[in-house]
């Protein structure tokens, strides 16, 4: 009997011609989820969905309370298939997806585009039958971005991004918002420039996205400082890595040069005082780059401290 049911399913396989319709048995859990194909409202989980012509079909399945769902269906003709969807609750950070209502309602635009291919194995109705393999995008989404530090020194400091959301296999797209854009999934930055820039980072390109602030200083302007018990006034001009101006002190002044580095020391400035020797300050920022600590070297000078406030 059971080869004879066997026999009797392939048959009915082989006269099912490439035009004949299928159908989907939808489930979720919790029960009560629209669903909705192609952008149609359907029913409420269970339910079986038929009449569906043989190809791809885009199924969202919706619960007010929930991460919405979204999947694409591969339908073969004469076949139904079993899907089961596991809805995940939403929290406070979670964006809502596009087209989706406050209600759980899917807005008249619709749309949207999925991410994150992954091939799943579902069993076609009928017990012993073989397989159907069912292609399934899950949709991610950011909830968040970060960006460490948030406050940069131009040229000089290495920003870290991350987002919250998507995992490794989601394709990310950054836009750091100076013309420089990267696809890696945590990248790292150095902005050239100053300002504040808005960072946006999306998922495959679609309007999944989130964005956050990063503010670039530079070091123009004016430092002062004591140098044993001598107050150092520097005027600094930053284009991008390069640094020029002057400075002045009890026993004169004179030009200075220097550059910003991606690593500590991040600032080296040479002061050329009339009558002495050149003598180098090396310092590093603090985190909102109005002050620099570092030390004098040269001229009679090993080492000597020196702070320097911008004014």
């Amino acid at each position: 009997m059971m080869r004879l049911c066997v026999s009797a399913w392939l048959m009915a396989l082989l006269m099912a011609g490439p035009d004949t319709p299928g159908a989907i048995s939808v489930a979720s859990e919790p029960t009560g989820a629209a669903v909705y194909v192609d952008g149609q409202f359907v029913g409420h989980t269970p339910l079986d969905v038929k009449s569906l012509l043989p190809g791809d079909h885009r199924v969202r399945v919706v619960k007010d309370g929930f991460l919405e769902n979204g999947r694409i269906v591969s339908v073969a003709a004469g076949r139904t298939g079993s899907l089961q969807v596991r809805l995940t609750a939403r929290t406070a950070t979670d964006a809502l997806p596009e087209g989706q209502t406050s209600g759980g309602g899917i807005s008249s635009g619709g749309g949207g585009g999925l991410s994150k291919k992954t091939w799943l194995w579902i069993g076609a109705a009928g017990g012993g039958a073989a397989a159907t393999a069912w292609l399934l995008s899950n949709r991610a989404s950011i909830s968040l971005i970060t960006a460490s530090p948030a406050t940069a020194l131009q040229s000089g400091t290495v920003v870290t991004f991350s987002a919250t959301g998507p995992s490794a296999g989601d394709e990310l797209s950054w836009d750091f918002g100076d013309g420089t854009t990267s696809n890696e999934f945590q990248p790292r930055h150095v902005f050239t420039t100053a300002g504040t820039f808005t960072v946006k980072c999306s998922i495959g390109g679609s309007d999944r996205s989130a964005t956050t602030p990063v503010t670039v200083r530079n070091l123009t302007g004016t430092w002062r400082g004591t140098l044993n018990g001598v107050l150092e006034t520097l005027v600094i001009t930053q284009s991008s890595a390069t640094l020029s101006g002057n400075f002045s002190d009890e026993f004169g002044g004179g030009p200075l040069i220097g550059f910003v580095a991606t690593a500590s020391p991040f600032v080296r400035i040479t002061l050329m005082e009339v009558g002495f020797f050149p003598f180098t300050y090396t310092s590093d920022p603090n985190a909102a780059i109005s002050t620099l600590t570092g030390s004098v070297n040269g001229s009679g000078y090993n080492n000597a401290s020196l702070v320097l406030t911008r004014q």
